[in-house]
């Protein structure tokens, strides 16, 4: 049996929906699973995503002859990427019901996605594709699935998250222009986006993952655990292995925390408390 790899978006699943979203009404030409899923994971070498219930039965399949990139859950949708690579496609994304497991929408992409965040029906995408003007940053329109914005970042984007209706984005800028890697706060404009850093304190890198709460920023730095470290980066160990907090309404550091474990990677919070994880390296 294919082992399934089941992401950390799967741990607090019901936290996020809760029991109001399965009230809400789905086609006339689709139905409602018997037994709302409980988890959602990638299986089969990430050519299906599957729904769970309680008891790790499976009790949907959504088959894909591309692989999914990643997925990400937003209220009672499922949003899954196929970036395409894998039989030189055209990304697109998959809408999906998750009361039902219905794809209500596949929406075609303008280009390789690398990360993204869907907040009020809009989905804020970053690429990894490498232009002259830099990397595309791009705003989707769930209902019409037309590009509203397009513009270029500085470097590589590698989070994208929302809170209270703002778009918050890690950029990479790397050499010589690392003084603009940073989290930015993203502005909506009539014709345009408009990107302001966060973070007042002058930094060489940005977070690896963040999560906002309480207007806190908490920021883990994976650093350099492993591996060489670059010469443009002065001072290396303030961005290894560090959970660093900064105030949202200041952008001040609040304060800075050596973590026990080496290679942290992810951070979400669920009530009162931080959840992180680390990658273990064997040799």
């Amino acid at each position: 049996m294919n082992k399934i790899m089941i992401f950390i978006y799967c741990i607090c699943l019901f936290l996020m929906v809760g029991c109001e979203k399965w009230k809400e009404t789905v086609s006339q030409n689709d139905t409602k699973l018997k037994v709302p899923p409980a988890f959602v994971a990638l299986a089969d070498g990430d050519r299906k995503l599957i729904f769970l219930d309680k008891k790790m039965n499976i009790v949907k399949e959504i088959e894909n002859k591309n692989k999914f990139q990643s997925f990400s859950i937003e209220g009672n949708r499922v949003y899954a990427i196929d970036d395409g690579t894998y039989t030189g496609t055209q990304s697109s994304m998959l809408i999906i019901n998750l009361s039902s497991g219905h794809v209500e929408k596949k929406l075609k992409l303008p280009h390789v996605p690398s990360s993204y965040a869907v907040l009020n029906q809009k989905i804020y995408m970053a690429s990894s594709e490498i232009f002259r003007e830099g990397m595309p940053f791009f705003v989707v329109n769930v209902s019409s699935g037309k590009v509203e914005k397009l513009t270029f970042t500085s470097g590589m984007v590698s989070t994208i998250k929302h809170y209270k209706n703002e778009i918050f984005i890690t950029i990479n800028s790397g050499g010589k222009s690392s003084e603009h890697s940073n989290v930015y706060r993203i502005q909506m404009h009539d014709a345009s986006l408009s990107f302001h850093p966060v973070i007042k304190d002058n930094i060489e890198l940005p977070p690896s993952d963040f999560v906002i709460e309480d207007n806190k920023m908490y920021c883990v730095f994976t650093g350099f655990s492993y591996g060489p470290r670059p010469g443009w980066v002065k001072n290396p160990e303030r961005y290894t292995n560090k959970l660093m907090v900064v105030d949202l309404n200041n952008g001040k550091i609040i304060s800075e925390k050596q973590l026990s474990k080496p290679f942290p990677q992810k951070i979400i919070n669920i009530g009162n408390k931080l959840y992180l994880t680390f990658r273990t390296l064997t040799r």
